[in-house]
């Protein structure tokens, strides 16, 4: 019987980023706050949590008094945060430590740019979610924001348009929300920002998945990236499990030839090791 852990597994560039920055200050002993959930992913919250690290809610931030965040340096996610909220950090002469991953200051500084334009802006994404906020913040929160093409029939869609996506969507979901929207404004503009890294995962997971009798997926239960990861990989391999720690294995899943152990890009590999060591406990003894 074979343990492996998948080699493309690992936080995507973005979020390793992100955590390489906040391990760096959290080392240092200066105490940080970040603005929402660096991570999608329990687990090394709480890791984060045991060097310092304090987290606050980002409605909190946006909406509330920001003399508790004073003599402490504020910590910006890889999702980024809307143009006034920065705006607002910065006039309070707070001390910023900005994780934005760099693809989505790019999407962030493309939107501001064809809004000034005059141009409607939709955005492929999950209504809510902290990236598609935080772009929405670059054109004066008047983004449409779809999941599927069906939706856009329930708005008016301007002449000038950008369409652009949050970059964590499944690029076939972009690919056919273009499609639909070139066939209601011809002359659209369309930047397929979705990350490659991600799409290239998709398609490094349905291999992985079917290349292992058993597949363990680690991931946070609140990632919608991981959600993403564990539907593609279902699809290739029914016996695929989604869990966070080594507590949520069941011994019977772990009837096989070969086990593979895989994570979303909200997962670091040292938590892939650690499944990998208590798999290899129970099944070698």
């Amino acid at each position: 019987m074979k343990v492996i852990i998948d080699a493309h597994a690992g936080p995507c560039s973005g979020v390793q980023r992100a955590l390489c920055l906040v391990d760096e200050q959290l080392a240092k002993g200066e105490p940080v706050v970040a603005i929402g959930a660096i991570i999608h992913n329990d687990v090394e919250m709480v890791r984060l949590k045991g060097m310092g690290l304090e987290t606050i809610d980002q409605k909190v931030v946006e909406n509330g008094d920001l003399r508790r965040l004073r003599e402490k340096k504020v910590f910006v996610r890889s999702h980024g945060i809307s143009r006034k909220l920065h705006q607002r950090l910065s006039q309070e002469a707070l001390v910023l430590c900005d994780g934005t991953c760099p693809t989505v200051r790019a999407i962030q500084k493309t939107i501001a740019r064809f809004h000034q334009l005059g141009y409607q802006i939709v955005i492929v994404g999950t209504p809510g979610h902290p990236e598609v906020v935080g772009l929405n913040g670059y054109c004066d929160d008047q983004a449409i924001v779809v999941r599927s093409p069906e939706e856009l029939s329930s708005f008016e869609l301007a002449e000038k348009l950008l369409l652009v996506a949050q970059t964590t969507v499944a690029r076939n979901k972009f690919l056919a929300i273009e499609e639909k929207i070139l066939q209601i404004v011809p002359h659209a503009i369309v930047k397929d920002t979705t990350c490659r890294q991600v799409s290239n995962r998709h398609e490094n997971m349905r291999n992985f998945a079917a290349g292992v009798d058993v597949l363990l997926l680690v991931g946070g239960k609140n990632s919608s990236n991981t959600r993403t990861l564990f539907d593609i990989a279902k699809q290739s391999n029914p016996r695929t499990f989604w869990i966070e720690t080594a507590d949520d294995i069941e011994r019977s899943w772990l009837v096989a030839d070969c086990i593979g152990i895989t994570g979303s890009a909200s997962t670091p590999l040292w938590q892939l090791q650690k499944i990998k060591e208590y798999v290899e406990s129970i099944t070698f003894n």
